[in-house]
């Protein structure tokens, strides 16, 4: 157990760790987002570009400082973990949602694959047996016959 954990953890329950972690993990995707908005009001406000906007620059600005510090001071209390190829995506300036949506095509590839390997296999499985009947019909039925008792003894999860 990590000391800067809550005291709950220790009577065991985690569920109230889990629910200050998603309000903190709440509070910092609030605070991303305001420092999206805010650095999107700043470009506007040097887009413009007039000397009466000089205070507000600053207050924007300032607002951005201290909403980076308190995101600093979180990050110590989330647990998050983010792919290295979702940073890369990011790095390149490509959207992280392309990931995701590539990830999802691909695991369902992979699956409808394996599911393909299962299906053969079964297919091949059941030929097998057919065929071992036909040509050795008494070993086959010994044989077959202890498969099936082992199976029909072996737990299901």
């Amino acid at each position: 157990m990590h000391r800067n954990q809550p005291d709950q953890q220790l009577s065991g329950s985690s569920n109230s760790n889990d629910d200050f972690h998603d309000r903190d993990r709440t509070v910092m995707e609030s605070k991303i987002r305001e420092a999206l908005e805010t650095l999107s009001q700043i470009r506007v406000t040097v887009m413009n570009n007039e000397s009466a906007d000089e205070q507000v620059l600053q207050q924007r600005v300032d607002r951005l400082v201290r909403g980076y510090s308190e995101m600093h001071d979180m990050k110590d209390r989330l647990n998050i973990s983010v792919p290295e190829e979702v940073l890369a995506y990011i790095k390149d300036d490509r959207n992280p949602d392309e990931f995701t949506s590539q990830f999802m095509e691909r695991v369902a590839s992979e699956n409808q694959f394996t599911n393909g390997k299962i299906s053969a296999l079964t297919n091949f499985k059941q030929e097998y047996e057919k065929k071992l009947r036909e040509f050795f019909p008494e070993e086959a039925a010994e044989r077959l016959g202890q498969d099936q008792n082992a199976q029909a003894s072996v737990p299901r999860p």
